[in-house]
């Protein structure tokens, strides 16, 4: 919309100019509600361009022009030995991802080893793939699955681990001695390692290295509310060009592209032309939207050093999906939510509860007390994050934080 000129008269609805500015300016109000996500998707006209080349080939899905020219570019801008398989949503490419990496789930190995301090797609992935998560600490620092943990947690149940599922948790990349220290752990024990890494696209490590470019077998999801976002859909990453292409054939029915005959059974997790044309009109935008969150993160953490606040370890390389942090306590906690629902400041508790405390996983097993997950929810504090946060919005964010911990500096 554009903003009104000045001096425009009331309309016959009797909307005034001032009305009228503030809907095409959020940040106009110091009472406009500060939404927790605000996801911002290529225009229709950006997506037409590309949408055109599956309009011209009457190609509209199972792997059309679009789809493989993502395809592409999405490895390329990953980098390094990555093969990419676009798939209909996230959860679905971990499922699809599951069963391929770590076959059928079938005897006594049916546990795949998991942090609780994680989205629930994550387990409800691997519940629908077969198989029972195992949920597993984390980090104090990186909020990561603890290579410690997860060794202790394999000797237990011996025998009954058929794979072990890391998170980049908040979209941010684990150490890479993390990550290195999974990978041997997993080697040593001939498991399987997949990396869920929905909402990574985009992140570097400490090195500067992308996700999904590092040989491990890698999702992202590139719904709505990702920083990548083109409505549903994600991606699946390997450095295996034959795994690539079995996952290309178990997300279309698992059929034969000779005999068109199923082969394995499979499921339907393609991606369509028109989510794969709007992923190519985000890409051309991409790198623009995360400099904007990353700045405006930054900002943020500037304005608020001066309070006893916790970041993520990594967090300058994170795609910042939500301003993630932990505040001092609970009743800190507690604090925040209450001022910010004064304040018209949408804010969430990610992830509390944690995952074995979910309804549908209490009966799967834990590995350990969990100490850690459980210190790190009581103090998660979830703010609002969007590719455009003007300066009024982002002023509100740090009165709320300083009227909640000014007395504790």
């Amino acid at each position: 919309m554009k903003t009104p000129a000045r001096g425009v008269r009331p309309d016959a609805a009797g909307t005034s100019a001032s009305d009228l500015a503030k809907r095409a300016h959020p940040d106009f109000s110091d009472r406009e509600p500060i939404r927790y996500l605000r996801p911002e998707l290529p225009s229709l006209d950006e997506v037409a361009r590309y949408y055109a080349l599956a309009e011209d080939a009457r190609f509209y899905s199972n792997g059309g022009p679009c789809h493989q020219r993502l395809a592409r570019r999405l490895a390329e801008y990953v980098g390094g030995e990555a093969w990419c398989v676009p798939v209909a949503n996230c959860t679905l490419g971990l499922i699809a991802a599951l069963h391929e990496v770590c076959g059928p789930a079938a005897g006594a190995r049916k546990l795949i080893a998991v942090p609780s301090f994680t989205f629930t797609a994550t387990a409800c992935a691997i519940r629908w793939a077969g198989y029972e998560p195992l949920f597993v600490d984390v980090q104090a620092d990186s909020w990561q699955l603890d290579p410690a943990a997860l060794e202790q947690a394999i000797e237990r149940h011996e025998g009954a681990i058929a794979g072990v599922m890391g998170c980049s948790t908040f979209g941010t990349a684990a150490p890479s001695s993390v990550r290195a220290a999974w990978r041997e752990v997993c080697g040593r024990r001939h498991l399987p390692l997949l990396l869920d890494s929905a909402a990574g696209f985009g992140a570097l490590d400490e090195f500067g290295r992308p996700l999904g470019s590092q040989g491990d077998t890698e999702i992202f999801s590139f719904h709505a509310t990702k920083p990548f976002a083109i409505g549903e859909g994600g991606a699946i990453f390997t450095s295996d060009p034959e795994l690539a292409e079995r996952l290309g054939r178990l997300i279309n029915f698992g059929l034969d592209p000779d005999t068109r005959a199923t082969a394995v059974p499979g499921l339907n997790a393609k991606m369509s032309e028109l989510h794969a044309a709007t992923g190519l009109a985000m890409l051309d935008r991409f790198e623009d939207a995360l400099g904007r969150r990353r700045a405006t993160a930054e900002r943020l953490r500037e304005s608020v050093a001066h309070l006893p606040i916790q970041y993520q370890w990594g967090a300058d390389g994170s795609t910042w999906q939500i301003f993630q942090l932990l505040v001092p306590d609970g009743r800190a906690r507690q604090r925040a939510q209450e001022l910010a629902a004064a304040r018209a400041i949408e804010v969430r508790t990610c992830f509390d509860p944690p995952l074995h405390r979910h309804p549908a996983f209490a009966s799967a097993p834990v590995a350990g007390s969990l100490e850690v997950t459980e210190a790190l929810a009581a103090r998660a504090l979830s703010l609002p994050m969007a590719n455009t946060l003007g300066p009024r919005q982002t002023a509100r964010m740090v009165g709320l934080l300083e009227a909640t911990l000014g007395d504790r500096c």
